[in-house]
């Protein structure tokens, strides 16, 4: 038996409750991880309450097909199953879940072979669980669509959260010059992991800046993609992480469709190439997980909760096991 983060229907975090439940079944092709730590996502909060509803459509129309949360993870290989090769018992491994496998916010979870990474001894469980879906799609936002040419001006709106901080580093490491767009209270810490102007958006209203940039990645979607090109240089690319505030996935998907200098992650890159490189980026320190707060595995409905407030700098950690 394990603990295990359950829900059964759509709601707040008062719908969620731990209990114990099987070990999952160790099948061909899989590895099956005792969990050390898992970093949350505004998915997880987002599939809680199955908001945008067009999330009923793909996990559940009146309640869930998956009865748990979690992607990013961190843990020790518990087995191995006889066909996969290259992991041992003891390993400390990391990875992602694919949306078809939810639910690393449990002690055991059955993965198969192709999501796990190895995990340095440099890095602690709770930094290594952070690797996963914000870092990759910061990885995908910047490095697909950045040239790395030294004096590129990159605009990151949205550069406090678990995305934004990972695309600052990464821009800055490819030589960009990076501005930041983030409340007041957050100009020190984006400025401490390389951007070199911030925008405080209480303050300026970003439309109204004179720089012009390369390169726009948007998380936040709180502004048209229409008046966000704006600020392009021209033949310059706005990158937009989701659909945004008020606007919408498929509205988001139509206007990237009709124009091509703007683009929309609509299903991230997440395979262990991508996961291999941005550990390459952490093990030559040209990016740091920035963790805002930690919960055990006890609190992990606070934990969402406090996801859910958009108001989280860096990554949120939950701890399974807890650290030395």
């Amino acid at each position: 038996m394990m603990k295990s983060l359950y829900f059964e229907k759509y709601g707040s975090s008062d719908v969620l409750s731990i209990r114990e439940l099987p070990k999952p079944e160790l099948k061909a092709g899989r590895v099956l991880v005792k969990v050390h730590a898992v970093s949350l996502n505004p998915l997880d909060w987002r599939l809680m309450q199955a908001d945008p509803f067009v999330i009923r459509l793909i996990f559940g129309l009146c309640k869930p097909k998956h009865h748990c949360l979690g992607a990013d993870f961190s843990g020790v290989v518990e087995s191995v199953a006889d066909d996969v090769s290259g992991f041992e018992v003891g390993d400390e491994v990391f990875g992602i879940m694919t949306p078809e496998i939810t639910g690393t916010l449990s002690e055991y979870i059955s993965i198969p072979a192709s999501g796990l990474v190895p995990k340095p001894d440099s890095i602690t469980h709770q930094k290594a669980s952070t690797l996963g879906v914000a870092a990759l799609t910061a990885y995908e936002g910047i490095h697909d669509y950045l040239t790395p040419i030294a004096g590129d001006r990159v605009l990151i709106n949205g550069a406090s959260g678990g995305i934004g901080t990972f695309a600052v580093q990464m821009a800055r490491a490819l030589g960009a010059q990076v501005t930041a767009v983030c409340s007041g209270r957050n100009e020190q810490l984006v400025r401490s992991i390389g951007a070199g102007a911030v925008v405080d958006y209480q303050s300026v209203d970003l439309l109204s800046i004179e720089e012009r940039f390369d390169l726009i990645y948007d998380m936040i979607g709180n502004h048209p993609p229409k008046h966000m090109k704006q600020l392009l240089k021209e033949g310059g690319r706005l990158v937009l992480a989701s659909g945004g505030e008020g606007m919408g996935f498929f509205k988001a998907m139509q206007i990237a469709k009709k124009d091509d200098s703007i683009d929309l992650i609509v299903d991230l890159k997440k395979d262990k190439t991508r996961l291999e490189a941005v550990l390459e980026l952490s093990n030559t320190g040209r990016i740091e997980p920035v963790i805002d707060r930690e919960y055990p595995f006890e609190e992990v409905a606070d934990a969402l909760d406090y996801v859910a407030t958009k108001r989280a700098r860096g990554k949120v950690v939950v701890n399974l096991v807890s650290k030395d």
